[in-house]
């Protein structure tokens, strides 16, 4: 039967279905690179309006060029702890274009952008290429920015660093191209940099320099000068480094070779010449002469402490607060320069053939007060340096740093520790000392003070071996000075000093020795101010460079240096609380003194070259100066206050020790008592010997001074009286009654520590047996007569049998102060041992019995006094005048 028509269509319907549903297939994922080219295509797309429109924004706030900012220069103004303007010594004179030397253009355009003259005010090729010249011909050869750029950036823009300036400089130095000639930006370009000196502009330069208009400057001066702008400071031919200026002109010189501009033997004849036969400065006034260290050292705190490049400095109009006290360093100058300093029985005259530098710094906050560069006053030399600033071997300043604080701080030595001053061993490097011999065992203070070599260099190689050359070379770092190294290894002979150190750098060392040591990196900056009324503070800030108890302990034996009269500061002492430290090298090629005060850290240096004879050193110009310097300084600000000892410092006798330690030093052995005590006397003659022995050597090691022996004699009656007091191991002996007397022996030391000492007693008997008395000698005992000489039968009757009544009865329990009951006698004073120069009386205050000496030595004459000792490793003796 056949099927309806609506049974077919519902048929049909539900196969189609079926088809449909069989023949579809599933949906396949992208493949991920295209999802991420998609992603990185819509994020570049939105990066590049967001660059375009930031572009856009940079350019639309961009500052509209100015004509008068692009040829005017606002120069750094300093400013003095007082508020007052100082005299910068800064100019610029404008010059045309047509006045500049031909040469003076193609070395500027060589060194700085040699596709001036092609580009359209940015050098694409020029970016790309600098990193590559950098590398080749070394960094500075060129830069990324053209002439154009830099000009822009100096005289329209703001110091930011950031996308937006680097925008609006490029933008900007389009902008210049279309507005003004080349000849006119290098014009601008050539009147608007810094070159060093104070001098802005090429035109102030080149008569600072050579004493010539730019027009006339050759190719070997322009070369100079067109290496100066990039770092003004470094390259100064007078105040920089020479070495540094030598550098960078064969750069610029190597530039105009490669573009044609000179020969290959122009360029190899240029290279030798030096640089001071290449300079022909111009006069200064003094104003200019006072404050040129001060300007030279601005520019490199501003480089290297506020991280300022070259366009943020010069010609921006930067205000900078200094720490220069404008009427101390103008006096210090003015009275240096014009041998107005009053050396007392020195004349007062400075030789012309000497040198000097100097620096004030304030103790607590390492800024610098005041400087001196030279003392002398004629301007226009063309070898002409800062001594402030430059680097000598430091003397015998060096001790209290490389030899006996280390101690301190690693060994917890006390000032008393025993050092011995004695030569050194066959085949060892052996100094000498500035006084004739040696002076045996010593307390380190003792030895600090009188600056000896042989303790210092001993206190050295203690410490290098016990705790390593670190523990030496990182305690003298803390305090900013780099000691002498042969590679890894540090040089013994810094013990002497021969490390190299500036006035700057010493008195910033000793400085934190003031601040129970606080080391602040010495600096002149307070803060700067932008155009736009920002400031920054100085970064610089105190740091702890060694422990209390270390800078205090050697304070304490600094302050012997200056106010005993062993010490070897020649003007005497002040009367205020002030330490300080004389320093000689070999030859008397240098002289030092480096002294500090709660207020005030001043150190200066005198020194001579080769040509000139010794004796112009002998006086010490160097202590006389400190003296004049702190004098003034103390009338200026009042006097200063003492210094503080810390609750880490115990004081034991006349000596310091670190609380808490209890090192050998500080504990003495107890003095011990005589030995083998024995009488050799003659009855008939009534009189003889008593001997004993004694090892005076070990207690002299252990750091017992002035020994002596008291003799007490106690007779058979009962009676006693004191038969001598002696530096010798025997005394003579008289007037013995009939009985048995005994004799009792005592040692008397003194000991830095524990004041003084005597010993265990040791005691002997005699027994005389006579028929008769003499009758005088009961009425007056101390009194001695003549004897006839017996025979030689009668004396050796009598001597029989009495031998052996000596008893060594050192160990009976006597508490060795018999002497102080019965009868006594004073020792004559002709016993006693002259006072010298290294032994004052004993009246004298502050370390009396640390500068007596118990061996007979020679005193010093007063010239040898004052003397420091640099050392060298070396067969000479060393034996400097410290």
């Amino acid at each position: 039967m056949e099927r309806s028509r609506v049974a077919r269509r519902q048929d049909t319907t539900t196969n189609k279905r079926k088809q449909t549903t069989k023949q579809s297939k599933p949906k396949t994922k992208k493949p991920i690179w295209r999802r991420i080219l998609l992603l990185a295509t819509l994020l570049f797309i939105i990066g590049v309006v967001a660059a375009g429109a930031y572009t856009a924004y940079a350019i639309a706030t961009a500052p509209p060029l100015d004509e008068e900012k692009l040829v005017k220069t606002y120069p750094i103004q300093l400013i003095s702890s007082n508020g007052e303007p100082l005299e910068s010594g800064q100019v610029r004179e404008y010059v045309s274009i047509n006045d500049i030397s031909e040469v003076m253009q193609q070395a500027v355009v060589s060194i700085e952008d040699r596709r001036f003259y092609e580009h359209n005010g940015i050098d694409i090729r020029r970016i790309g290429g600098a990193v590559l010249a950098n590398l080749t011909s070394g960094f500075g050869s060129e830069g990324g920015s053209t002439i154009t750029q830099q000009l822009i950036k100096q005289s329209m823009l703001t110091s930011e660093k950031s996308m937006k300036r680097k925008i609006q400089e490029q933008w900007l130095a389009i902008k210049l191209e279309r507005e003004y000639s080349k000849e006119q930006i290098l014009e601008m370009y050539l009147n608007i940099n810094y070159y060093g000196s104070g001098g802005y502009g090429v035109q102030s330069a080149s008569k600072a320099y050579f004493n010539k208009p730019v027009s006339e400057v050759n190719y070997q001066e322009a070369a100079i000068l067109a290496g100066l702008p990039q770092r003004p400071s470094a390259y100064d031919p007078i105040s920089g480094d020479q070495e540094l200026t030598r550098y960078r002109q064969e750069q610029v010189l190597a530039a105009m070779k490669r573009d044609g501009h000179i020969t290959e033997e122009q360029y190899n004849e240029a290279l030798n010449v030096e640089i001071a036969d290449v300079i022909s400065p111009a006069p200064q006034t003094d104003g200019e002469s006072y404050t040129r260290a001060i300007y030279a050292r601005v520019q490199a705190e501003l480089e290297e402490d506020y991280g300022l490049e070259q366009a943020d400095i010069y010609g921006t109009g930067l205000k900078v607060y200094t720490s220069i006290d404008k009427d101390l360093h103008t006096k210090f100058n003015n009275d240096i320069k014009s041998n107005n300093v009053d050396f007392m029985n020195v004349e007062n005259v400075f030789p012309e053939d000497l040198r000097m530098g100097a620096t004030v710094l304030n103790t607590k906050t390492g800024e610098i007060v005041a400087l001196i560069d030279s003392q002398q006053a004629e301007q226009g030399d063309k070898n002409y340096r800062d001594f402030s600033r430059e680097k000598r071997q430091i003397g015998s300043t060096a001790k209290p740093f490389f030899d006996y604080g280390p101690g301190i701080e690693n060994g917890q030595w006390s000032t008393g520790k025993v050092l011995r001053d004695a030569a050194f061993e066959e085949g060892e490097w052996n100094p000498g000392n500035y006084y004739q011999g040696f002076r045996g065992n010593n307390t380190m203070r003792y030895f600090l003070t009188i600056s000896a070599n042989t303790p210092a260099v001993r206190a050295f190689y203690e410490v290098r071996d016990e705790f390593g050359q670190d523990a030496i070379k990182s305690f003298v770092e803390n305090v900013g000075i780099e000691p002498s190294m042969s590679g890894d290894e540090m040089n013994a002979s810094n013990a002497l000093g021969t490390a190299e150190a500036n006035t700057t750098q010493m008195a910033a060392a000793y400085a934190a020795l003031g601040t129970n040591g606080m080391y602040t990196k010495p600096h002149l900056i307070q803060k700067i101010e932008f155009n736009d009324g920002s400031t920054i503070n100085s970064p610089v800030k105190a740091k702890q460079a060694m422990e209390d108890y270390t800078a205090y302990m050697l304070t304490d034996m600094l302050r012997d240096v200056v106010s005993t009269s062993i010490g070897t500061y020649e003007p005497g002492a002040f009367p205020y609380d002030v330490a300080g430290k004389t320093g000689t090298t070999n030859k008397d090629m240098d002289k030092w003194f480096a002294g500090y005060t709660t207020d005030y850290s001043i150190a200066v240096w005198t020194g001579r070259s080769n040509g000139t004879p010794a004796t112009l050193m002998r006086p010490n110009y160097a202590q006389y100066y400190f003296e004049y310097m702190m004098q003034e300084v103390t009338n200026a600000n009042g006097r200063p206050a003492a210094f503080q000892q810390p609750e880490s410092v115990l004081s034991l006798g006349n000596e310091l020790y670190v609380k808490g330690t209890k090192p050998k030093d500080l504990e003495p052995d107890k003095l011990p008592a005589p030995t083998g005590a024995s009488i050799n006397y003659d009855i008939p003659a009534d009189r003889g010997t008593l001997t004993w022995s004694y090892n005076t050597e070990a207690v002299q090691a252990d750091g017992y001074q002035n020994l002596s022996f008291t003799v007490t004699e106690k007779r058979p009656d009962g009676s006693e009286r004191v038969v001598a007091t002696t530096s010798d191991t025997s005394v003579d002996i008289s007037g013995l009654t009939n009985g048995t007397t005994t004799f009792t022996i005592v040692a008397t030391a003194t000991n830095p520590l524990v004041g003084e000492q005597q010993s265990s007693p040791l005691q002997t008997q005699y027994t005389v047996q006579r028929n008769q008395e003499p009758a005088e000698e009961e009425e007056e005992p101390e009194t001695e007569q003549p004897a006839e000489e017996p025979t030689e039968e009668e004396q050796s009757n009598d001597n029989n049998g009495n031998g052996n009544n000596g008893n060594n009865n050192g160990n009976n329990g006597n508490n060795g102060n018999n002497s102080d009951s019965g009868e006594t006698t004073e020792e004559p004073a002709t016993e006693e041992e002259p006072a010298t120069e290294e032994e004052p009386p004993a009246e004298e205050e502050s370390g009396t019995d640390l500068e007596r000496q118990s061996n007979s030595e020679s005193s010093d004459s007063n010239e040898n006094r004052g003397n420091g000792n640099g050392g060298r490793e070396n067969g000479n003796s060393d034996r400097n005048n410290e």
